[in-house]
């Protein structure tokens, strides 16, 4: 039987199957934050996650009545922000976005210089590499999710991921290079 905040998930989406906005609200401001996350690492823009954020509520809304509980909300979310991105990322890019905005709920004027070009440097170390292996490192690396489901996310072996991340982990080495070594 699932416990706390699951179960309550499991009731959110039950109360929302039935059209209740106010459960659905809750869902949202409860996993908010996990969307906003994978969607602005995976796309790089702080515009086109909260752009997916939106998209993959939408989809939670409208397939509520289709929920089974078997995996966790968070896990299905996951799964559905990683589908939407993948999506996204499948389409022709119209425009090329500023790819410097500040992660969702980051924006902090007086933030320490030398973390914002560490940051920054970072995030487009994790932007320059494919799109495949930027979201192996997402998954497994930044938001924690284990081998076997990010294989599963993804579509792949957990072999063919383990080949993704180390790749991933190469040409990370060497794009940050000293940055690696600074204290």
């Amino acid at each position: 039987m699932p416990e706390g905040d699951e179960r309550s998930d499991i009731l959110l989406m039950e109360l929302t199957a039935s059209g209740d906005r106010e459960a659905f609200a809750s869902l949202i401001s409860r996993h908010q934050r996990l969307v906003l996350s994978v969607a602005y690492r995976f796309l790089g823009s702080r515009e086109e996650a909260e752009d997916a954020a939106q998209e993959v509520f939408l989809r939670l809304w409208r397939a509520a009545a289709k929920y089974r509980p078997e995996t966790a909300l968070a896990a299905y979310l996951r799964t559905l922000t990683v589908n939407h991105c993948l999506d996204v990322r499948r389409r022709p890019r119209l425009l090329a976005l500023d790819g410097g905005d500040d992660p969702p709920g980051q924006e902090d004027p007086s933030r320490d210089l030398e973390a914002s070009e560490r940051r920054g440097a970072l995030e487009a170390a994790l932007q320059s590499l494919a799109p495949a292996q930027r979201m192996a490192v997402v998954l497994f690396h930044l938001e924690g999710a284990s081998m076997k489901e990010a294989a599963r996310l993804l579509q792949i072996s957990p072999k063919a991921l383990e080949s993704l991340l180390g790749r991933a982990r190469a040409a990370l080495r060497e794009r940050l290079g000293s940055l690696l070594d600074a204290p």
